[in-house]
């Protein structure tokens, strides 16, 4: 009877292990939202910085990975940064959200990425305008938006879910939060970061000009920080630089799940040498 006690006990030990690997924290929405601080794509990366084209490529894979389909980069950058490529993963560009639409609907991109206001600064509040009901059932879909230079304004609440309250919560360039942060490359790479196959930027003139209040976004479901915001951000409080909802379809498993996904297998590993004894 012991020896069937404790079989069982070790059965739950691997059944709740792998209940916790395959049931990660959940957003509102099924899909992922990126909130990024930096321009280095729209500003930077058409420009010839080898740096800020090495981030954006890492961009790219990450919201990408070896999906078949394009990434939409939709937005308007000024003539002078350039056209923005690509060396990893097939984007398509579209000035606005109704281009995408137009172009046979969201679904047929892996992900979207919004570009910034002239590709620079600030959020684009237009790009959502009158397409809130298109980009929501992306998201229900699985899919991922990502918002350059995210700036907390009730455009882009129906996705993020900051009930007209994420203003007060950023800071930096159009933040509602006073700060020494408007363009730094103080910015530092997580180990959450290196999961989801970023790595950290060497200085590129300016990458952060927005972090994001964890406190804040992190009960919306946006846990997971990519980069920490730079150190002489003048605010207290954990502040990102590049906030998920959820890890990136490179992502590796948690450190959580990895946890259990051990304690699964020692799991199988005793039962197999109780059955051996016996």
């Amino acid at each position: 009877m012991l020896k069937i006690v404790k079989g069982v006990a070790l059965i739950g030990v691997l059944t709740i292990a792998l209940i916790g690997l395959a049931a990660p924290v959940q957003p509102a929405l099924a899909g992922t939202i990126i909130l990024e601080g930096s321009d280095a794509i729209g500003f930077h990366s058409g420009c010839g910085v080898c740096d800020a084209q090495a981030y954006r490529d890492q961009t790219w894979k990450a919201i990408g990975g070896s999906d078949p389909r394009t990434i939409a980069v939709i937005g308007h950058e000024p003539v002078s940064a350039g056209i923005i490529g690509s060396g990893t993963h097939p984007i398509t560009r579209f000035e606005t959200t109704a281009d995408a639409i137009a172009a046979g609907g969201l679904g047929n991109y892996v992900a979207l990425y919004f570009l910034a206001t002239g590709g620079c600064c600030t959020e684009d509040d237009t790009l959502p305008a009158g397409h809130e009901a298109e980009i929501s059932a992306y998201l229900a879909a699985g899919g991922t938006v990502m918002i350059e230079n995210y700036t907390g304004s009730a455009a882009w609440d129906f996705a993020v879910g900051a009930g007209g309250a994420g203003n007060a919560h950023v800071a930096g360039v159009g933040g509602g939060l006073p700060s020494s942060l408007s363009c730094d490359d103080g910015e530092t790479v997580t180990p959450t970061g290196l999961a989801n196959g970023f790595t950290q930027p060497a200085p590129m003139g300016c990458w952060t000009h927005q972090a994001y209040d964890q406190n804040f976004f992190g009960p919306l479901g946006f846990n997971l920080s990519f980069f920490d915001s730079p150190t002489d951000i003048g605010l207290t409080g954990p502040f990102s630089s590049l906030l998920s909802s959820g890890r990136t379809v490179t992502g590796a498993p948690e450190p959580a799940s990895l946890v259990l996904l051990g304690l699964g297998l020692a799991g199988l590993a005793a039962i197999a040498r109780r059955r051996r004894q016996a």
